[in-house]
C-alpha cells in the first residue's frame, strides 16, 4: 500500500488561474534565459528586494542547488510576465526522522552550515497583480502542477508585505493549513534629510556612543585615515580579500570560524559581488588608518535603500577604538547624503545593529500543509518523545515505503 505525501484533493481552477498561464521551469538553462524578464518583473513589483533578483538567486542555485530540483513557477498574463515563484523541491527531515517533500524558495538555506542567509524571500508579482498571482499559485499547487510535495514553506518574509496575507488566504482556500509565525526581526533606519537629524532621532546614550567613537577615532588617527571603495575589478579583488581577512580574524578571536572560510560561501560572493559591481549596486568599502586596513563593509544598493550584508574589523586596536562603529556611521552618512530612503541591517539581533537602528520589522515563516499522515506524526513529535516514538513505530510498520529507512539522504529523488 502506498500513501501519498501530496494533497489528495484536486480543486477546480478559479478564474485567476484560468486567466494566468503557468509554466513550471525545471531546467537551469531555461531559468537563466529568463534573467532579463525576471529583472524587469522585479522592478515592476512593490518589493524589488535584492535577494529576489537573478543576480542573487541564480548563483545560489548553481552553488547550493545540489540535492534539490528546480520548480520555478512563471506566470504570464497573455505574453507578459506578471509573476514568478522561484521555488525548489527537496527532502526535509523533522526530528526524530520525519520526512517531508518541501517546496521552498531558492535562497532558503537556513539549515545549511555555510548558507548565505537570504532575507525577504517571497513570490514576485507585478504591482496590482499580487492577488491573481497568489490565487493562481495556490490553485496550481493544489492541482499538482508543481509535482509531489508535502509542505510549502517561505522563510524570512517581511511580515508587512502584501503577499503574506494574500498567500495565506489563497492557500487556506484550497484546503491547506497555513501558519505564519514571527521568526526574527530586521533592524532598520528610516533615513532623514541630514546626519544631525538622524543623531537627534536616537536615544541619548546611543547617540553618545556613536559620536564618541568617531571623535576618539579622529584623535587616534590624527587624520591619517582613508575610506576606500571598490569601483573596478582590481578594487574588488583587494576589498574582497580585506573583508574576508578582517571578518575571519574577528570570529577567530572568539574561537569560531568565519563565514568567508567556507568554500561555497566564498564562491557565491565572488560571483555576486562581480555582478553587483557591474550593475553599480555594490558598496564594498574598507577603512585604513596609519596605512593598515582596520574595518570593511559589504552593502548592497537596491530600491533606493542600503542593505548591510557583511562586515569585518580589527580586534587588536588601542582600547576605546571601535572601527566597526566608525565605518557604519560613515556608511549611514553617505546614504543620507545620497538621498537614500532607508538603511536596512537585515535579519539578526546584534548589539551594534540596535545601536544604530531605532526600528525593526518582523520576519515571518509562512508554512502551508495538507491534512496528511506525516504532518500528524510531526505534531505528535512536538508533543513528546515517547508519544512520537510509538506513533512513528506504528506508521513505519504500516507504511515502510512511505517513510523509508536508514539515514536521510539529501540527494534522494522523489518517487
Amino acid at each position: 500500500m502506498e500513501t501519498s505525501l501530496v494533497i489528495a484533493e484536486t480543486v477546480q481552477p478559479r478564474a485567476a488561474e484560468a486567466s494566468l498561464r503557468l509554466e513550471v521551469v525545471t531546467s537551469p538553462e531555461v531559468l537563466e534565459n529568463l534573467r532579463t524578464d525576471w529583472t524587469d518583473l522585479l522592478a515592476r513589483s512593490a518589493s524589488p528586494e535584492p535577494m529576489l533578483s537573478p543576480t542573487w538567486l541564480l548563483p545560489w542555485w548553481r552553488i547550493y542547488g545540489g540535492g534539490r530540483e528546480l520548480r520555478v513557477g512563471v506566470f504570464y498574463q497573455g505574453e507578459q510576465l506578471v509573476g514568478l515563484a522561484p521555488l525548489q523541491h527537496r527532502r526535509h527531515w523533522y526530528r526524530p526522522g520525519i520526512p517531508f517533500w518541501r517546496l521552498e524558495p531558492l535562497g532558503a538555506d537556513v539549515d545549511e552550515q555555510d548558507g548565505v542567509g537570504s532575507d525577504y524571500l517571497n513570490i514576485i508579482a507585478q504591482t496590482g497583480r499580487e492577488k491573481a498571482v497568489a490565487d493562481s499559485l495556490a490553485d496550481s499547487l493544489a492541482s499538482g502542477k508543481f509535482g509531489k510535495w508535502s509542505e510549502f514553506v517561505i522563510p524570512s518574509m517581511d511580515e508587512g508585505n502584501i503577499m503574506v496575507p494574500l498567500l495565506g488566504q489563497a492557500l487556506n482556500r484550497v484546503g491547506l493549513t497555513v501558519a505564519s509565525p514571527i521568526t526574527g526581526a530586521a533592524p532598520y533606519i528610516p533615513l532623514p534629510r541630514t546626519w544631525p537629524d538622524y543623531l537627534q532621532s536616537l536615544h541619548q546614550k546611543k547617540r553618545y556612543v556613536i559620536t564618541r567613537s568617531m571623535r576618539d577615532f579622529e584623535t587616534w588617527t590624527g587624520g591619517a585615515w582613508k575610506l576606500h571603495q571598490a569601483r573596478n575589478t582590481a578594487d574588488l579583488a583587494e576589498g574582497s580579500r580585506i573583508l574576508a581577512d578582517l571578518h575571519n580574524a574577528r570570529w577567530h578571536a572568539d574561537g569560531e570560524t568565519g563565514a568567508f572560510q567556507q568554500r561555497r560561501f566564498q564562491a557565491f560572493h565572488a560571483d555576486v559581488m562581480q555582478r553587483l559591481l557591474e550593475e553599480n549596486r555594490l558598496e564594498l568599502t574598507w577603512l585604513t588608518a596609519h596605512g593598515e586596513p582596520i574595518a570593511a563593509l559589504y552593502n548592497v544598493i537596491e530600491n533606493n535603500k542600503v542593505y548591510f550584508y557583511q562586515s569585518g574589523r580589527r580586534t587588536d586596536l588601542p582600547k576605546g577604538q571601535r572601527p566597526g562603529i566608525v565605518i557604519l556611521a560613515m556608511a549611514i552618512q553617505r546614504a543620507i547624503a545620497s538621498g537614500r530612503r532607508e538603511f536596512d541591517f537585515l535579519a539578526g539581533p546584534s548589539q551594534y545593529k540596535s545601536q544604530f537602528a531605532p526600528l525593526q520589522r518582523s520576519l515571518v515563516e509562512l508554512r502551508a500543509v495538507p491534512s496528511c499522515l506525516n504532518e500528524q506524526v510531526r505534531r505528535w513529535a512536538q508533543l513528546g518523545k515517547r508519544g512520537a516514538r510509538f506513533l512513528i513505530h506504528q506508521v513505519r510498520s504500516t507504511f515502510p515505503r512511505w517513510l523509508g529507512t536508514g539515514k536521510p539522504n539529501a540527494n534522494q529523488n522523489p518517487d
